[in-house]
């Protein structure tokens, strides 16, 4: 391992993004210098730069064999039942930069290639000048939605009416929105979006093709040792400026309807973790939590529990993936009825992104306010979504999700 000292953050963190970009396989995650919730974050900034090793087959396969591996592994994982997903990006990188929360050091580590190849890419970063281009991007795009608005306010009654019949408590319902477009550089894009959303799980991912622009304000599952934590997100309001947004928070910190729908999410993770947790360490460490993010306002709860003994990282994800904040309640049920309501394929979008270390600790976010490039098709697309509880009104969940959707759009011109 190598160890930089450095004085300018921003500075380090910029020439390290570029210095990625120049890979045609890199994960990096920004922690944006916010705490979480409960401030259990370990990394200010992690990058796994270049493939070394891809993992195939079935999820589960993948997970099985990562485990196995004493090197860093980056993921990107897209929403689904773990049994049935197969597109699943799992990786072990050429060379991991870390740094840790408050540190003024730059770790740089061999992930498990020879010394002479890590000398060499050490020594480029050593020797590299970032650019000195702006973050504010030329790139246009026209995104149109898959949904309109006068369909959305239909299927969300139908949804109500779902739930009035007790078919289902709480549907995360979610909308697309695409646009074509040919890039060879979304970077700029990706720096722009993160200056305006400074959010506490960004990554920025190149991989087989796809380029993920991500600014998640949530975790989705984190380990460290046999501690579990899940820090779910429901619950929204507009963030409004300076001292008006304080009576803002203590509105959505006292609305009946946006507790109930963190409420019921939070039974379902205590349910989901106690499948692989010790008998009674499932505990709400926080219930509600009221935080203001750059635009908007979000309920965070926090569920830590103790693992049982020799849990690995599929018993996680088999117990609890997909994250709850993303599927409804009950989850299982809930899931067949999103396919029915739904126009897409939600691939990566409400999936995760993350890392599993050599000692088998693990962090992922959950993949929402996240712009998505499929090079091959020449296409970027994002989704938004809200949770539908039968005290939803419509139209005010259509103007959350374009709240949610507001910051990925203006990072882009308009033709």
């Amino acid at each position: 391992m190598r160890t930089i000292e450095f004085d300018n953050l921003s500075g380090l963190k910029m020439r390290l993004y570029h210095f990625a970009n120049q890979f045609e396989v890199c994960h990096v995650y920004d922690s944006n210098q916010k705490d979480s919730a409960c401030s259990e974050d370990v990394y200010e900034f992690l990058l796994g730069l270049g493939s070394k090793k891809e993992f195939s087959g079935s999820l589960s396969k993948q997970l099985e064999q990562a485990e196995q591996s004493l090197f860093w592994k980056f993921l990107a994982i897209p929403y689904g039942q773990v049994s049935e997903i197969n597109s699943a990006l799992v990786f072990e990188p050429l060379l991991v930069f870390s740094i840790l929360k408050g540190s003024k050091v730059l770790q740089v580590m061999n992930n498990g290639i020879d010394q002479d190849r890590f000398d060499n890419v050490f020594d480029a970063f050593v020797n590299f000048e970032a650019s000195k281009e702006s973050v504010n991007s030329d790139i246009s795009a026209n995104f149109l939605a898959n949904t309109s608005k006068e369909k959305y306010i239909k299927q969300v009654e139908q949804i109500r009416m779902d739930i009035y019949n007790g078919v289902f408590y709480e549907m995360n319902y979610c909308i697309e929105f695409k646009a074509n477009l040919n890039a060879d550089n979304l970077l700029p894009c990706f720096l722009n979006l993160n200056n305006l959303t400074q959010a506490p799980f960004a990554a920025y991912v190149k991989h087989s093709g796809l380029t993920m622009l991500c600014s998640s304000p949530e975790r989705f599952i984190k380990r460290d040792a046999q501690v579990l934590l899940s820090q779910p997100i429901k619950g929204t309001n507009k963030r409004l400026l300076g001292d008006q947004n304080i009576e803002q928070l203590h509105v959505l910190s006292s609305s009946v309807k946006e507790r109930a729908e963190n409420v019921m999410i939070v039974d379902l993770v205590r349910n989901d973790m106690s499948k692989i947790s010790k008998p009674g360490s499932v505990k709400v460490k926080e219930l509600c939590g009221a935080y203001a993010y750059k635009s908007v306002n979000h309920l965070v709860s926090t569920v830590e529990s103790e693992l049982i003994d020799d849990i690995s990282c599929l018993n996680a994800f088999d117990a609890l993936f997909p994250m709850g904040s993303m599927t409804g309640a009950p989850k299982i049920e809930v899931m067949k009825h999103i396919l029915d309501y739904e126009n897409q394929e939600r691939g990566f979008y409400s999936g995760c992104i993350g890392y599993l270390d050599p000692k088998g600790n693990f962090d992922f976010n959950v993949c929402i306010r996240t712009l998505i490039y499929n090079a091959k098709q020449k296409e970027i697309s994002y989704n938004v979504g809200s949770a539908i509880t039968y005290d939803s009104c419509p139209v005010e969940e259509y103007e959350e999700c374009l709240i949610k959707g507001s910051r990925m759009l203006s990072v882009f011109k308009k033709d």
